[in-house]
């Protein structure tokens, strides 16, 4: 048998092997980035309140800036999502800031504040909302899950300025902390609105 006969399937056997070493490669770096963009869209679920990425409806978006008309000062969406109540606020003429846990949705609000032409009033944060100040805003936007409000209620009683606006969607506040203003219905999406006492 030749020399050439000889290496030839030794050749092809490496082939093999690089083949299966780079598609090995490629599988498990197609895996870890899965997890690296997944994981903050299923990191809530692990959280003590559970806040799950739930865009808002353009007529809630109407609906709440029609609660907020003639509101004025800094604005914050808790739980931003993908910018776009923060950006309608800021069209509305607020100085409007989102916060947000998912890194993800944060850039991505960021770029679509930017192609609106809204970025010079909008600031979005990658922040927790159990450990952000809320005292600077008179106005405060909450789509919240029905396992937080009873705390999200004692936070905002201790934390807002007198006067300051309080639009709830989807879940009320805890009825025994705060007196509703209004309520409007919308389907699966109510909201209630909510007035910081000058007392």
């Amino acid at each position: 048998m030749s020399v050439t006969a000889e290496t030839a399937p030794q050749s092809d056997a490496a082939a093999r092997k690089h083949r299966k070493l780079w598609l090995g490669v490629g599988f498990v770096g197609c895996i870890a980035g899965s997890i690296a963009f997944a994981g903050p869209f299923l990191s809530p679920v692990l959280r003590k309140h559970c806040l799950p990425y739930l865009p808002a409806t353009e007529n809630t978006i109407k609906l709440l800036f029609s609660e907020l008309k003639g509101a004025r000062g800094p604005l914050i969406d808790l739980g931003s999502g993908d910018g776009r109540v923060v950006i309608a606020a800021a069209k509305q003429g607020f100085i409007a800031h989102g916060i947000e846990l998912n890194i993800w949705l944060v850039l991505y609000s960021r770029l679509r504040s930017l192609l609106a032409g809204t970025s010079s009033r909008t600031k979005f944060y990658r922040a927790d909302l159990w450990k952000t100040d809320l005292s600077p805003y008179n106005s405060i936007i909450v789509f919240g899950g029905e396992s937080m409000m009873s705390d999200l209620s004692v936070k905002l009683k201790k934390e807002t300025v007198a006067n300051t606006d309080i639009i709830s969607c989807r879940f009320p506040l805890d009825s025994n902390v705060w007196d509703t203003c209004s309520m409007i219905e919308d389907g699966h999406n109510p909201l209630w609105r909510y007035k910081q006492s000058s007392d």
